[in-house]
């Protein structure tokens, strides 16, 4: 289903790189590295449909690839003809989706923390595959206190001093009936299963960074250690100090990482600043975000 209006953040001036969200967060997981790469690129930071400040279609499809194909509208709307992808956790399925099936748009990929080949799952997300309590339990019980659980327990390194209140806006967006329907769908058509991906790996021809944080607590390197391993032209980084938002977590090191991976030599912080990404979205406008 095409036609979904989403809302997008655009700042900086150069390439374009394209930085897709994951599940539960909006462009804000990445605004530190955002405001970084600015500094060399034109950064496009949108809330996937069901998120943040996008519309929450109950009837958009929420598949890996019903999402890719709506990236592509929004980089059409913004006269952008090919693009760095860089995807985090559900981003990074979508990313990978993109570069496989519409590889005319994918310049360089990076994927972090993204589980795209077969691992345990967490407790929550087995329990929302359930049926008829699953549903129930995700669209109905889930309150602020089991949100900040979830990325205190499965997300965050142990230690890491979060920001709370990023986390109660996240909730707040999370709290509505029509958001919690379309988070579901993503969680699970979009998600839980991975397995129809796995044959489409071998497709993926662009340069392929896999960023993983050491201190993940819930899904070991080994994981990105396979899907670097699948990737014809991918390789693994590991972000120290990170758990499994290394964007939160060491933004420093996350847009470093991804800045060599991009070919662009770091810049001399000396000299240079950071520009800060705008407040205020760009867009909407329908299936795409206005240009700037």
């Amino acid at each position: 289903m095409r036609g979904v209006r989403v809302r997008c953040y655009v700042a900086g001036t150069g390439p374009a790189v394209l930085l897709v969200h994951g599940l539960f967060t909006d462009h804000r997981v990445w605004r530190p590295v955002a405001e970084r790469l600015a500094n060399d690129f034109r950064v496009i930071v949108p809330d996937l449909p069901g998120a943040g400040e996008s519309e929450k279609p109950t009837r958009y499809a929420f598949t890996r690839d019903a999402l890719a194909e709506t990236l592509v509208d929004l980089l059409a709307g913004l006269s952008v003809p090919r693009a760095h992808v860089v995807g985090h956790g559900l981003g990074g399925l979508v990313a990978l989706t993109l570069a496989a099936d519409r590889p005319e748009f994918v310049d360089r990929l990076a994927v972090v923390s993204t589980v795209a080949v077969e691992a345990p799952q967490s407790f929550r997300t087995r329990l929302a595959a359930v049926p008829v309590l699953g549903p129930f339990v995700f669209k109905q019980v889930y309150g602020r206190s089991v949100l900040h659980g979830y990325f205190r327990g499965d997300v965050f390194a142990p230690g890491f001093r979060y920001d709370g209140a990023l986390l109660d806006a996240w909730y707040d967006t999370f709290a509505m009936p029509e958001a919690r329907e379309c988070q579901y769908q993503m969680l699970t058509r979009a998600q839980t299963d991975v397995s129809a991906l796995g044959p489409r790996l071998p497709k993926v021809r662009a340069p392929a960074l896999v960023l993983w944080g050491d201190r993940d607590p819930r899904v070991p390197i080994t994981v990105g250690q396979r899907l670097a391993h699948e990737l014809p032209a991918g390789r693994l980084e590991v972000i120290a100090n990170a758990g499994h938002a290394p964007p939160l977590e060491q933004p420093e090191a996350t847009a470093d990482a991804l800045r060599r991976h991009l070919a662009i030599p770091l810049p001399d912080r000396a000299r240079r600043g950071v520009e800060p990404l705008p407040d205020g979205p760009r867009g909407p406008a329908r299936g795409r975000s206005l240009p700037p």
